[in-house]
């Protein structure tokens, strides 16, 4: 990773937690194609924040990220007039020579932007995908797209049978994101708004919608068909800790894992329910839904839940929306789902009592 120098990282840590911003920009740099983002205004954003889009966007070029802005359309002109104002920004067609000018642009310092008034998004984005960058970041006015009542929809799922009912839109960014998923799979798909730009790229809650396919999840009565080296090591990236055994797998009679072993929730048997064992996701999966995904079929499939966090884990805030309950005990937050009151002090001694499983952090 880049040196960070101490402004720019007292910045980025007024944007996120350190491992997560620190994440994204290994994984960036790493990125071989020409572009780390593509990012598509809308005339609006434009208009009313380009001086915020330039200074987002000359903080990336000193983190060493090239994005490249793309203009499309019969507004394609007038976007290009209102981005001319400031000098960060190169431009040229989208049929001319796109990889050299990248090239060029990054050199110079400055954020090309290719201009194409007679080509629609779609065709634009499908010519430039995945060769030229791998994620695309539509840049509305309005910011993330929401519910018909208002609520930001931090994933609108292209794939799903149950398609959220959306507000009014200036566009069908929903079908366009369908399509391009199907098109080009793998291309990372979100929008939000000028000011929350840095904030969707560097943290994994994001600052806007994502566009998600949706998880395949699997279930397994036990763990014979279960990949178990995938998911010890899924396991250990999660928690950032070494195992110190895997005969606790030998207690897990439920499983529910992501096809491709980017998250996994573990059950044991327990008279008063299900004592949610492990739930673990991935870095490279966190911010993309993963972990809902899972969380909508275990509640799908069962009822009575019980589960402990370390009192420092930052997740706590989400497991207590989930839980009907939760008790403290030492370095432990317990929580409940479904357990019976006359159950719950009984869990909470068994939580407790439990032993760790982790041992050590892992070596980075």
């Amino acid at each position: 990773m880049i040196t960070l120098n101490k402004t720019i990282r007292l910045f980025l840590d007024s944007i996120g937690r350190r491992d997560e911003y620190e994440f994204y920009l290994d994984k960036f740099h790493a990125d071989p194609s020409a572009c780390f983002a593509l990012l598509c205004p809308d005339l609006e954003s434009i208009e009313a924040g380009a001086e915020v889009l330039a200074f987002d966007l000359h903080f990336l070029l000193r983190l060493e990220l090239v994005p490249a802005i793309l203009l499309c359309g019969e507004k394609a002109s007038k976007m290009h007039e209102a981005l001319a104002t400031e000098p960060i920004f190169d431009f040229q067609p989208l049929d001319g020579g796109v990889p050299d000018f990248i090239q060029y642009a990054r050199q110079a310092e400055k954020v090309p932007v290719l201009v194409a008034e007679n080509v629609e998004l779609e065709d634009a984005l499908l010519q430039l995908l995945p060769s030229v960058a791998k994620r695309v970041h539509f840049i509305r006015a309005a910011g993330g797209l929401k519910s018909a009542s208002g609520e930001l929809l931090p994933y609108v799922y292209t794939h799903k049978e149950n398609f959220q009912v959306l507000e009014p839109l200036e566009y069908d960014f929903p079908a366009l994101g369908k399509r391009l998923v199907d098109a080009r799979p793998g291309t990372h798909l979100s929008i939000t708004s000028p000011i929350n730009l840095l904030s969707e790229i560097f943290t994994v809650k994001g600052a806007g919608t994502l566009f998600r396919k949706g998880s395949e999840i699997a279930r397994f009565r036990g763990l014979e068909n279960v990949a178990r080296a995938r998911l010890l090591g899924l396991l250990e990236e999660s928690f950032v800790k070494k195992l110190k055994s895997e005969s606790f797998l030998d207690r897990v009679n439920d499983a529910y894992i992501e096809k491709d072993y980017r998250g996994a929730v573990l059950f044991e048997q327990h008279p008063a329910g299900l004592y949610l064992s492990k739930f673990a996701v991935g870095q490279e999966a966190r911010g993309e839904g993963v972990a809902m995904d899972l969380w909508r079929e275990v509640c799908r499939n069962h009822d009575a839940l019980f589960w402990r966090s370390n009192v420092a884990n930052p997740f706590n805030a989400w497991y207590d929306k989930q839980a009907d309950g939760r008790h403290i005990a030492g370095k432990w937050q317990i929580f409940w789902r479904g357990v019976s009151a006359d159950a719950i002090s009984g869990i909470i001694e068994y939580c407790c009592m439990r032993e760790e499983d982790f041992g050590e952090e892992r070596a980075s």
